[in-house]
């Protein structure tokens, strides 16, 4: 009998990055293979309709896999909600009370001032429904904000910390405006310092004092009771629920962690500290069934730090596109695209540990050699501006340019001759191996952890020692004067990644730790 499958994810939402993405094939392999899904989501999120019907609509999940969220279920809901109905469009007369709106710059989003005095700040979503207010005394300090779902029923308040602009207090209503949470926080450091449940009568039923935690693992274990059947596996993606994993126990569901990430602080070295974020499940890892890692050589630099263990195993990414009937444009697109060869594309998220300011000192390189040479950068992050703000200073605009978030990367890797990755760490690299299955080789630093195991230097792409800025321009610069030779790279790429990092070894191994685990639990 197939176990029911559980993924723990804080959050889900569209435009996310590799761990995400990651998170969402894993259980929709699951669903394929016919076993019942959920993943659940412990964020507050009044737009949970909205991302389940785009999900499945962008083929991003399948369409069995259940999302479930605590806010919703807590709030009354017994089924994940669903656009059951269209979103409310807001009506910003009665919201300013017929007083003087001015419309912000570049949002859907409106200042309101009663007699010269700013008084509230509206923000819409971009279907016109409201998203929330913000309140402000006659100092202009914010006093606190309403969160509304899609049809206008308010959800949150934020009572806020005047001097700090964090909030001290929060209050989560159902429908027939109850509160169903309270919330006390430390607007110093955003710590939870008191949590209280209520029932529909308003009356106290469960209190935690200084713990952020224990409610979520008892929503788990009611999930787990109604929903696994008589047998599940659990498992922990995010770092920001090993903590629930690691508390949570049932004698019907087994429990795997897995380590999307690097574990290592700088310099990233294998004997550098353990991450922060990282700690907990490191602390726990005895209390898990099991412990994938996606790399051979991270599990072995963790076995140099805490020994041998038996839970400890690999399951690697893998890579495919597929397309569902309505997106046969985008399909033709793809299929058609012919590769510029004298483009060079990034996808990544835009942060300080993804360093893509290495690429854009050393493009500088390579236009001085190659005016005619081009950059796409896909992403968004809060780097941007900093980027934006470098190209422009090394008069590079006509040149490098910052595109945004691409919910498609499989089509903008078809298109560039190569990538790029100057990450300081990485836990796999997804953007290696979506890159290199498009046949796009990839030059990148020899980060830890995963270009190693995909890139084979001069055969399938290039690997360079880490924050060697004018040895990336000299690989670029390479790979625009030999675009045969790039192209060749990019075959042998897309065969390696075939051969070693494909759906069927994916599923094997996973199924291997499923069985394994199981056997731990019920017949150990």
């Amino acid at each position: 009998m197939k176990p029911t499958m559980f993924f723990l994810m804080n959050s889900i939402d569209l435009a996310r990055g590799g761990l995400t993405r990651a998170s969402l094939k894993q259980a929709s392999t699951f669903a394929g293979m016919g076993y019942k899904t959920y993943m659940l989501t412990f964020n507050f999120n009044p737009r949970y309709p909205i991302i389940r019907n785009k999900l499945v609509k962008m083929n991003k999940i399948h369409k069995d896999v259940i999302i479930r969220n605590m806010y919703e279920e807590l709030g009354g809901h017994s089924n994940p909600l669903a656009l059951h109905s269209p979103s409310k469009k807001a009506s910003l007369t009665e919201l300013s009370r017929g007083h003087a709106l001015d419309k912000r710059e570049g949002h859907n989003a409106y200042r309101v001032y009663e007699n010269g005095m700013y008084t509230k700040y509206i923000s819409l979503n971009d279907d016109d429904s409201l998203n929330f207010i913000d309140y402000f005394n006659e100092s202009r300090y914010r006093t606190k904000r309403e969160t509304y779902d899609l049809w206008g029923n308010l959800k949150k308040i934020a009572y806020m910390d005047y001097s700090l602009n964090a909030p001290r207090q929060l209050i989560y209503y159902n429908n027939k405006g109850k509160a169903f949470l309270a919330q006390w926080n430390n607007p110093n450091n955003d710590k939870v310092q008191r949590i209280l449940l209520f029932d529909d009568n308003l009356s106290i039923t469960d209190t935690y004092v200084n713990d952020d935690t224990s409610h979520k693992v008892k929503w788990l274990k009611y999930i787990i009771d109604n929903f696994g059947g008589e047998k599940s596996v659990v498992v922990s993606d995010t770092r920001s629920t090993d903590d629930v994993l690691a508390k949570f126990s049932h004698p019907d569901a087994a429990k795997i962690w897995r380590l999307h990430s690097s574990h290592l602080k700088k310099p990233y070295t294998f004997d550098a500290e353990i991450a922060t974020k990282v700690k907990l499940g490191f602390e726990n890892m005895d209390k898990f069934d099991a412990a994938v890692f996606l790399t051979e050589e991270q599990k072995n630099d963790v076995i140099q730090r805490v020994g041998e263990k038996s839970n400890f195993k690999v399951i690697p990414h893998y890579h495919e596109y597929s397309a569902k009937p309505f997106q046969q444009t985008i399909k033709s697109i793809m299929s058609t695209t012919t590769r510029n060869e004298k483009l060079g594309v990034i996808v990544s998220r835009l942060s300080t540990l993804k360093q893509i300011n290495h690429v854009v000192e050393a493009f500088g390189m390579v236009v001085d050699k190659i005016p005619d040479a081009k950059l796409e950068i896909w992403g968004t992050g809060d780097q941007e501006s900093n980027l934006k703000d470098l190209i422009n200073k090394m008069k590079l605009k006509e040149n490098i340019f910052l595109k945004g978030y691409t919910h498609y990367p499989d089509q903008i890797y078809k298109q560039g001759l190569f990538s790029i990755l100057t990450s300081k760490s990485e836990g796999f690299a997804l953007s290696v191996l979506e890159s290199m299955y498009n046949k796009t080789p990839v030059i990148s630093y020899k980060t830890k952890y995963g270009p190693t195991d995909m890139i084979v230097d001069k055969e399938n792409g290039f690997l360079i020692e880490k924050n060697n800025i004018e040895e990336l321009a000299n690989k670029m610069i390479y790979m625009f004067e030999h675009p045969e030779d790039a192209k060749k790279m990019g075959i042998k790429a897309k065969k390696y990644i075939d051969t070693y990092f494909n759906k069927d070894i994916y599923i094997q191994k996973w199924l291997e730790v499923v069985d394994e685990v199981m056997v731990k639990k019920f017949n150990g």
